[in-house]
């Protein structure tokens, strides 16, 4: 079943539309889910976005259904662990991944989504301007949740390779998002 076939299962909210979504991106979710959470937080994480994705569908709201899953997993990800940090210490701080690109949170302002799509689009050129094996790598690495080593055999590669051109590619995104003055 294509994208566009389960956008329109979901925007009726047909059950199948469920389904479809856990069976084509299940797996998806779950590895991103794991970055944040221990295996039964991550399967109650991607259960829950799942429903909230079948519950709240808006036509037109999604363009690139990954896209819009792998957003909607990190953001619900990143608040369980909030959750878990301030049940543990008492405050509502937590500890996102720095090495992360594509972990910011935006606040849900104008201000918030105004600064989150400035910072989408400066990613986007950024990625643009790479060669495309490193833009390959990080997009596979940040977008799809893969490890080096998953990477590595995908993409016919070595696990040190796919390493230090992730460490190479952060490293030229900081220097960018610095001149754009995002950092």
């Amino acid at each position: 079943m294509t994208d566009q076939q389960i956008i329109a299962l979901l925007q009726v909210h047909d059950d199948s539309a469920a389904a479809e979504l856990h069976r084509k991106y299940g797996a998806v979710c779950m590895r991103i889910a794991k970055k944040y959470l221990r295996q039964e937080d991550a399967e109650e994480c991607v259960s829950d976005v799942m429903m909230q994705v079948w519950r709240d569908a808006h036509p037109g709201e999604i363009r690139n259904l990954e896209a819009y899953l792998v957003t909607v997993t990190k953001r619900t990800a990143q608040k369980y662990t909030e959750k878990a940090q301030a049940q543990k210490r008492g405050s509502g701080e937590t500890a996102v991944p720095l090495n992360d690109a594509a972990s910011v949170a935006a606040p849900e302002t104008v201000e918030g989504l105004l600064d989150s799509r400035l910072l989408t689009e400066a990613v986007e050129r950024f990625l643009d301007s790479l060669n495309a094996n490193a833009r390959t790598v990080f997009v596979a690495y940040y977008r799809m949740g893969l490890a080096p080593h998953e990477i590595a055999a995908k993409f016919g590669l070595n696990a040190p390779q796919v390493r230090v051109s992730l460490l190479r590619t952060r490293r030229k995104l900081s220097q960018y998002l610095k001149e754009e003055g995002f950092l």
